[in-house]
């Protein structure tokens, strides 16, 4: 069998196996010429192609042909406009789908991108049986942009003559095919454009956001075309991933599928904050397949963004395909695939830090009217708490000495002086909220001044740490500066809640840790502590840890909302006057403990190098 390699600017590398064969066809130039004008126009895909393989099987006198169409979705090639003789429902229907898994010409050109043109079946390809067994000459070409690098598609021509085709017939077939594939590549780019533009729109204005979340992934399939999709979010304070949105078997598990921090390909996408993209994800070292959402053995590409907000990575965006339906036609997730996944990614990250920032807004709204209301009725309590503590110390001295220096009879002294007790304590208490209550009106108004944050937090603890206790302190400190803005009453006030928080839960000993370390500018900032500032010189970290009771999981949020508290005593302000003074200083804090193990608590502090003395 004769066979010669040739190049085609149309079809790239053109395996013509018999050089024989073809006349000239004056008419198929400007078949082309009428053709290439529709490709630009509105007429849709399917109507274009079918235009194409019309017009090819018309200009050659061919006797049959046919456009296949590639499935990235599940692998494998979709029989798509036909035109010619021998076309009927059932010829359609298994015209590629019982030869999926053979060594056919279609499947050939598609899993190779190499155009094929046999002038005799019989003869060259000895023991071939093709579809139709009337066929003795086929031309068979990829739809393919060279820059795209896979194959969207193939145009197969058939003929019942030998030595139908020249090789002006491909160049002609391989024209159409780079007409197609352009044309399918806008029409794909359009789409995708479209989507992230109606997906910006609804992340910018949904109420809902768990409708919003699935949502995003429906965009998301119109654009990749997946088997399944799933969407993580790091739970705030915690070292976890949850399931917040999903679209197939995982569905039942939302809000109980969950991923540790470097825990299988999610968790490691998320601690090392790099995508992945795997033709099976079971080659990758991390893989533990703990939440599939297609079988084991039906598993195939694999493709992970890190989602990421100004405090870090905040979720991983994952969609798989099931293994490909054909071995010779991958479905593997393309490089231009994970850039519109980092694209929806980043818009997803943008909605995170837009709705945090709203809530800091509507919060910090209400606590601005909400304090200055409140610090006019705290002045009136005050007057009306001073003239009290005048009345009790004039009644004081009557029930001493009584009018004329005539003392009480012990019978009424007995039963005046524990009311009298009971009121003054009463006094000092409410003196106590008020107090408190200041302070957490006055809690984000600060005067700023250079200051080092290791320096901070050990003068701190050297001052509130009760040295004669039962409780051990062990204080690791980095010895890299860590300068910082910030007011020094402001600041030395949070540090000391906690570190009295601390000794108050550990009543019959236990232990204290405080540490300090550098964040350097990139890194990921640890525990997913949300912050709505970028610091790019860097974060001073500090920690306190100790060996109480911990706090419950579902309680590590609530523990900074004012007027929450587990303490029989105070109006469950004082972490909430911590979080408000860390946030007032760009800041952010989370526990992140263990219940049973320890509280932990977490501060980061944006760097200002430039004030270094």
């Amino acid at each position: 069998m004769g066979s010669e390699e040739r190049q085609h600017s149309g079809a790239g590398s053109v395996d013509r196996r018999s050089p024989t064969g073809g006349r000239l066809r004056e008419t198929r130039w400007e078949t082309l010429a009428s053709l290439s004008n529709t490709a630009i126009g509105g007429e849709a895909d399917e109507d274009l192609l079918q235009r194409f393989v019309q017009g090819a099987v018309d200009t050659l006198q061919a006797t049959r042909g046919f456009v296949a169409l590639a499935e990235a979705e599940y692998g494998g090639l979709a029989l798509g406009p036909t035109a010619g003789t021998g076309w009927n429902e059932e010829t359609r229907r298994d015209r590629l789908a019982d030869r999926q898994n053979t060594n056919t010409l279609t499947a050939q050109v598609a899993s190779t991108g190499r155009a094929i043109c046999y002038d005799d079946l019989n003869r060259e390809l000895p023991g071939y049986t093709p579809y139709f067994p009337d066929i003795r000459s086929a031309l068979v070409v990829p739809i393919q942009l060279k820059l795209e690098g896979c194959v969207r598609g193939v145009i197969n021509i058939e003929s019942v003559r030998e030595g139908a085709f020249a090789e002006d017939d491909i160049a002609f077939v391989s024209a159409l095919a780079d007409l197609a594939a352009l044309r399918l590549a806008m029409t794909s780019l359009n789409a995708r454009e479209r989507a992230l533009v109606q997906m910006g729109r609804e992340l910018s204005v949904s109420p809902d956001p768990d409708a919003l979340m699935q949502r995003v992934l429906t965009i998301t399939h119109e654009i990749l075309r997946f088997e399944d999709c799933s969407l993580f979010f790091l739970e705030p304070g915690a070292h976890r991933l949850v399931l917040v949105a999903t679209r197939g078997a995982l569905t039942p598990h939302i809000r109980k599928a969950t991923y540790a921090l470097g825990e299988g390909l999610t968790g490691w996408v998320a601690a090392q904050d790099v995508p992945v993209r795997l033709p099976d994800p079971r080659e990758h070292p991390n893989y533990k397949g703990l939440h599939r959402e297609i079988a084991e053995g039906e598993t195939g590409a694999f493709i992970a963004v890190p989602i990421k907000a100004h405090s870090g990575v905040v979720g991983v965006l994952r969609a798989l395909r099931r293994k490909s339906n054909s071995p010779w036609f991958p479905n593997e997730f393309t490089q231009e695939d994970q850039d519109v996944l980092e694209t929806i990614a980043a818009q997803v990250g943008t909605a995170v830090d837009n709705a945090q920032l709203l809530a800091r807004l509507v919060q910090s709204e209400r606590m601005a009217a909400w304090g200055e209301m409140s610090a006019m009725n705290s002045h009136m309590i005050g007057n009306r708490v001073f003239g009290i503590k005048g009345d009790l110390n004039e009644l004081e001295y009557v029930v001493g000495k009584g009018p004329d220096n005539e003392t009480l009879s012990d019978l009424k002294r007995s039963s005046v002086r524990p009311l009298l007790e009971s009121m003054k304590n009463g006094i000092f208490r409410l003196e106590e909220l008020l107090a408190e209550f200041r302070d957490f009106v006055r809690a984000t108004a600060l005067a700023t001044a250079p200051a080092e944050a290791t320096e901070v937090t050990r003068n701190v603890v050297a001052e509130t740490f009760p040295r004669r206790g039962n409780i051990i302190l062990t204080e690791r400190y980095t010895s890299e500066p860590l300068p910082i803005m910030a007011d020094p009453i402001k600041l030395v006030r949070a540090l000391s809640e906690l570190v009295e928080n601390a000794v108050t839960f550990q009543g019959e000993g236990g232990s204290l840790e405080v540490e300090t370390r550098l964040i350097h500018p990139g890194d990921p900032m640890p525990y997913a502590i949300s912050v709505s500032y970028s610091s790019p010189e860097g974060w001073a970290l500090i920690s306190f840890s100790d060996q109480g009771p911990g706090v419950p999981e579902a309680d590590k949020d609530k523990i900074f909302r004012p007027f929450y508290t587990s303490r029989p005593r105070g109006m469950g302000l004082g972490l909430a006057i911590v979080k408000g003074i860390i946030e007032a200083h760009h800041g952010g804090i989370a526990e992140v403990g263990t219940e049973g193990q320890g509280a932990r608590f977490v501060i980061i502090l944006p760097l200002k190098k430039d004030i270094v003395q």
